[in-house]
């Protein structure tokens, strides 16, 4: 059908004269129907035929102008490859529409109130956005529709998620046609890929606009039949989610029916005329405020426009002058801006090369129809200014990117860290993939800059984002990668010769106007140092300093180029850099002749940090160390006499500690502001800058190797060890380092310790051989200062692997807790306190990469020693139990969890009190093992229990209050009782995903667990939906052998074979149990259970020979570990027997069977080497 407004009730004004302020007095009510509906018969009873929009609204609200809006809202005309330009499309025609409606009738600042049902919302919510966005002067018209509107009923509108198949269900009852395209795949299979992402997409244009709307969600409370099946065209969950300052209500009918009615008694009908009657009283009030702000925005946006820049131009879509829009103003689009670098205000030149950049990324339309992603490279010599000319090209082309995003790509690691900020300002998880994804979806134009990417051994094609949206623009040294320009390269060499004038002078600060012999000086500097910008800016930084003048300058540049040349061959640089290193000799060489606190500080400061990553180094890390050792020195001196003489003695015993000046004074003199004075001499020097609102600096590429390379072998190795030693000394170690700031401060850390280590790494004797032991005795009684040495070096290990289990890099992680152990247990033995600590930290690294015996082990001698030391029931040793007893549980050892579970819970009832926080988790803990005996009843009690103490005490939102909600879900699903346990997780899904983000792997086991509901009440497309989308997010965030990943693949395989797509359920099962069997081992429970799977979907075919085999596999598994006591074991049994019954041979079948070939017999089952275990 046509798109287009209908009235269906007109406001009579009395009055002749009645003017425009009478009629915005008045309220515009606009329905706007949902899919496979038309703008009447969507809102009628079919039995009465009463509209009640027309019939019952007008008199039950005498102010209000009714209207229904009407578009082709068939399903098949939606779920397309154009799904995205169909709904921008309505949504424009419903703006243009309303608002040429509204002004021809005087009315266009008469409050709106929209009423939406199914996807009419999401055309509501786009075209609000677009409204919203309407502001410049040509189409400010447009604008007038958001800033009128007061409120929106949503009756079952989908706001997260759409089940596809209910609406082509529905549609294919009336359409054959469409029935056989759906049996085929056709479209409907790709819609299911990409109409989720579009309505998160409108949803996030949408939300910020939400709180100045009254929004009332509805939902449907009874299912839509589609013959053959039933169910709600759109979960609560979606139609009705829990927001702040919003109203939510259930309609007792079915999708279609939800917004029909013939009676206006009905509790439905008289919610909803309550709802509309309280927003027409309060919207003439409220839009008429509204209406003065946004005009007197509007003027001030307008007084702001750069007549004296842009003039007045004329438009062909406007008679009369108009000025051009304010580049600020355009800015203000920009959501998201993070360029390389500030653009630096004494930019100059490259116009020609900024020329050739414009026209490759926005070439003339009529040259390219096919939308693709471009990308441009951009490479040149060190110095030559590529990265600042990519951030002024963005700064220049701000208003056209939605976002501008950086990768710094110096290394492997840093561009993972870019990429996963990328991913949580998404709103996504915290990794590389989720940022990547992310870019692939979104519809928004953006331009990514991918910056110092030099190495050639560097994947770069790997971080290009997937699909044909987006600009990418990289800059790199090595001319190789001009390949990668699919839209063309360009080289950068220096600047002009002009331009490079105008540079250095400028920086230099020469007053205008220049006189013949300055320009001449200048050019002389100028074409000395190649026209690079870096150099020339160091040039004119000493100039401006004072260091030198303008004529002298090349005297000293050369001086200390010949120096430079004069040093050993080992130290040569290379010509193009030794232009640029001498420039950088000049002002070190002023830095240590001012022999100044701040000069000294600023030099070994530059020390440092030419052995961290030279991006983003934050201040704090400095501050912090500052911080620490003022607080370690306090301690020391309110200890008692005896302590205090005591610390003396190590004092004098201890060897000088290997820090930078400003850390190695006294309480008195350790200020963090001596940190932040010599920063400030090296960025006046323009050694550093600073990268504004993160409170870090960074060092231009060639600075950095400079500041490293300029120091002799024996010089680096001091200084790198110094750069290590001051990056620990800002760590904290548990439990001082509690919170999501330090948390993000390591996360930040973890490049500069990977330059750190590269060229300092730590190596600590091997202490265990008899000639070590006796090495690590004597030095007990005669070489203490050589026992301090080893504590420095186990402490520098302990923070570094501390730092690389929490970031998940468990192999790094555990070389070095495997020292601090060694040292610990050889010095101290295992019943130290320090050394116990350290073997349950290296417990949990061994989880990380799977290495259960061995974290089992390490965990048993803790538990033993802590109950020699402490006792059996000190909390301490009950912590290591409760420990060991989830390791025992991991590893499927259910007998020796479920025996140590239930000891350590009773002790820790007695000792702790049952309500203690360490006594819930025990118990949660317990009750997670009950349910792998199947104990189901005692496990949801225990839950319970636990629920009912966190809610009191951290509140019904707190995460560990969500993870026991979560174990109770579980064993009310296990128990049957689906409806609570599908209430419950939905609970949490919703909670993690909001706290944490949609591919946290919290939220995403939880969102395993409710479609692990869904599949068991038959919600089988939900459930299709949810795991489809959940193991995509999951290979993403975590990897595609992570246990959360192959129990969706195991439940999804489940969704398949319910649904009668044998096929595709054999193969996902098939490639889950051998993951399983690669990463958990054979005979863990969690490979025995997919092979039970396994048996029961031959079973389902009648393939009952594969069932029977696969069976006794995993029977004889089972045996292994959890033992014929098990329940799971006798399960497995009996249903071996009962396959085995039905394939009782005849008697005429009895030769053939003896004669079966052997090689044949496990022909389904494949076999393993065992491999180490990966879990968690």
């Amino acid at each position: 059908m046509p798109s287009g407004l209908l009235h269906l009730n007109t406001v009579e004004f009395n009055q002749a004269g009645a003017n425009r302020e009478d009629r915005n007095a008045s309220v515009d009510i606009v329905a706007v129907h949902g899919l496979n509906e038309d703008m009447i018969e969507a809102w009628t009873d079919a039995e009465t035929g009463i509209l009640w929009l027309r019939d019952f609204l007008p008199k039950a609200i005498p102010v209000a102008r009714v209207l229904t809006f009407g578009y082709d809202a068939s399903a098949s005309s939606f779920y397309s490859a154009g799904w995205a330009d169909t709904i921008q499309k309505h949504a424009h025609t419903l703006v243009a529409s309303l608002q040429a409606d509204r002004s021809i009738e005087g009315c266009d600042h008469r409050p709106v109130i929209f009423v939406c049902h199914g996807l009419g919302g999401i055309l509501v919510k786009k075209a609000l956005a677009y409204s919203a966005s309407r502001t410049s002067a040509q189409v400010v018209h447009l604008y007038t529709i958001f800033v009128s509107t007061y409120g929106i009923l949503f009756f079952g509108t989908p706001h997260n998620r759409t089940d596809t198949a209910s609406w082509f269900a529905l549609e294919s009852t009336h359409s054959s046609e469409l029935r056989t395209t759906i049996q085929a795949g056709g479209q409907f299979n790709t819609a299911l890929n990409w109409n989720t992402e579009t309505l998160e997409i409108i949803t996030d244009q949408f939300a910020p606009l939400m709180k100045q709307l009254h929004i009332f969600f509805f939902w449907e409370e009874v299912q839509s039949s589609f013959g053959h099946r039933s169910g709600f065209i759109v979960e609560e969950s979606s139609a009705a989610p829990i927001l702040d300052n919003t109203e939510r209500s259930g309609i007792d009918a079915t999708h279609s029916r939800m917004v029909k009615f013939s009676k206006t008694n009905s509790s439905s009908y008289r919610t909803i005329i309550a709802a509309l009657t309280r927003y027409c009283r309060e919207a003439p009030r409220v839009i008429a405020r509204r209406w003065e702000v946004a005009l007197a925005a509007l003027a001030r946006a307008r007084s702001n426009e750069a007549f004296e820049l842009a003039g007045l131009a004329f438009d062909i879509h406007n008679d009369g002058l108009f000025p051009c829009e304010n580049s600020a103003s355009r800015r203000s689009r920009s959501k998201h801006f993070f360029p390389p670098q500030e653009t630096a205000a004494d930019f100059i030149g490259r116009e020609d090369i900024s020329h050739i950049l414009h026209n490759a990324l926005f070439p003339p339309e009529n040259t390219s129809s096919i939308s693709r992603q471009r990308k441009f490279v951009v490479y040149g010599m060190g110095g030559s200014g590529k990265t600042q000319f990519c951030s002024k090209f963005a700064k220049d082309n701000q208003e056209r990117y939605w976002a501008v995003f950086t990768i710094h790509a110096t290394s492997v690691e840093t561009a993972k860290n870019s990429f996963a900020r990328i991913g949580k300002i998404g709103g996504l998880g915290d990794t590389e993939g989720a940022g990547k994804y992310w870019l692939s979806q979104l519809e928004e134009p953006w331009l990514l800059i991918i910056d110092n990417a030099d190495n050639p051994d560097l994947d770069l094609a790997g971080l290009f984002p997937e699909g044909d949206r987006g600009h990418i623009l990289i800059t790199t040294r090595n001319p190789d990668f001009r390949r990668h320009g699919t839209s063309g390269s360009v080289e950068l060499k220096g600047l002009k010769k002009r331009e490079a004038l105008h540079l250095l002078l400028k920086r230099a600060d020469v007053p205008r106007p220049w006189d013949a012999s300055t320009k001449a000086a200048g050019n002389e500097i100028t074409r000395t140092l190649g026209y690079l910008a870096l150099a020339l800016i160091q040039a004119g930084t000493s100039i401006f300093r004072k260091i030198c003048d303008l004529t002298d300058y090349l005297n000293f540049h050369n001086h200390y180029r010949s120096r430079r040349r004069a040093r050993p061959h080992s130290m040569a640089t290379p010509e193009d850099d030794d232009i640029v290193y001498s420039a950088f000799d000049f002002s070190m060489n002023y830095l240590q002749a001012k022999c100044t606190v701040v000069s000294q500080d600023a030099v070994e400061l530059l020390n440092i940090v030419g052995f961290y990553h030279f991006e983003h180094i934050r201040v704090d890390i400095f501050t912090r160390a500052v911080e620490n050792r003022l607080r370690a020195l306090a301690s020391s001196a309110n200890r008692s006499i005896h302590s205090r003489l005591l610390g003396a003695i190590i004092t004098r015993l201890q060897p000088p500690p290997t820090l930078p000046q400003f850390l190695r004074q006294d309480l008195e003199a350790l200020h963090p502001y001596r940190v932040r004075r010599a920063l400030h001499e090296l960025y006046s020097l323009s050694l550093i800058s600073y990268d504004g609102k993160d409170a870090s600096f960074s060092l231009h590429p060639l600075v950095h190797t400079w500041a490293r390379d300029r120091l002799d072998q024996r010089e680096k190795a001091l200084w790198a060890q110094i750069a290590l030693n001051t990056l620990t000394e800002s760590i904290l170690l548990p439990p001082d380092d509690a919170g999501e700031i330090h948390g993000e401060f390591r996360k930040d850390l973890l490049p500069h310790l990977d330059a750190c280590l590269a060229a300092c790494p730590i190596r600590i004797s091997d202490y265990r051989s008899r000639l070590g032991r006796l090495q690590l005795s004597y030095a007990k009684f005669f070489q203490q200062t050589l026992l301090l040495i080893i504590r420095d070096q186990a402490l520098n290990a302990g923070k570094c692997g501390y730092v690389y289990a929490e970031r998940g890099r468990f192999g790094e992680a555990t070389v070095y807790l495997s020292m601090v152990k060694d040292v610990l247990v050889e010095t101290f033995g295992y019943e130290n306190e320090r050394t116990m600590i350290a073997m349950l930290g290296l417990a949990g690294t061994y989880w990380g990469l799977g290495r259960l015996e061995e974290a089992i082990t390490l965990q048993k001698r803790v538990v033993e020693a802590r109950s020699k030391v402490f006792g059996p029931e000190h909390r301490e040793t009950l912590l290591a139990m409760d420990q060991l007893g989830r390791s025992h549980w991991l590893h499927g050892q259910y007998h020796e969890a479920l025996d140590l579970q239930q000891l350590t819970t009773d002790r820790m009832k007695a000792v702790l009190g049952s309500d203690h926080d360490d006594t819930l988790t025990a118990l949660d803990n317990l009750g997670v093992t009950l349910g792998s005996w199947h104990r189901f009843q005692e496990s949801m009690e225990i839950h319970q229990q636990v629920l009912l103490s966190r809610e009191k005490r951290l509140g019904a939102t707190d995460l560990e209050t969500l993870t026991t909600m979560n174990n109770l879900a579980m064993a009310l699903l296990d128990l049957k009782r689906l409806d609570e346990a599908r209430g419950i997780m939905r609970k949490v899904y919703e909670e993690r995903k909001l706290q944490l983000g949609k591919e946290h792997p919290w939220t995403l086991w939880a969102l395993c667990n409710l479609a692990k509901i869904n599949i068991e009440l038959g919600l089988l497309q939900e459930a299709e939906y949810m795991l489809v989308d959940g193991i995509a997010a999951g290979k993403r965030s975590l990897s595609d052998n992570h246990l959360g990943v192959l129990m969706g693949c195991g439940e999804l395989a489940r969704v398949y074979a319910r649904q009668g797509r044998f096929d595709e359920a054999e193969k996902l099962t098939l490639d889950t149990i051998q993951r399983l069997e690669e990463s958990r081992g054979h005979e863990h429970p969690d490979s025995v259970y997919a092979m039970w799977k396994l048996a029961q979907l031959y079973e389902l075919q009648d393939k009952i020979e594969k069932a029977v085999q696969a069976c006794e596999v995993a029977l004889e598994r089972a045996n292994m570990r959890l033992t014929k006591q098990h329940p799971f074991c006798k399960k497995i049994e009996s249903k071996l027997c009962s396959l085995r019954n039905r394939l009782r041979p005849k008697p005429e079948d009895a030769l053939i069977d003896e004669r079966r070939d052997p090689e044949h017999e496990y022909h389904v089952v494949r076999q393993f080497k065992a491999r180490n275990q990966r879990t968690w």
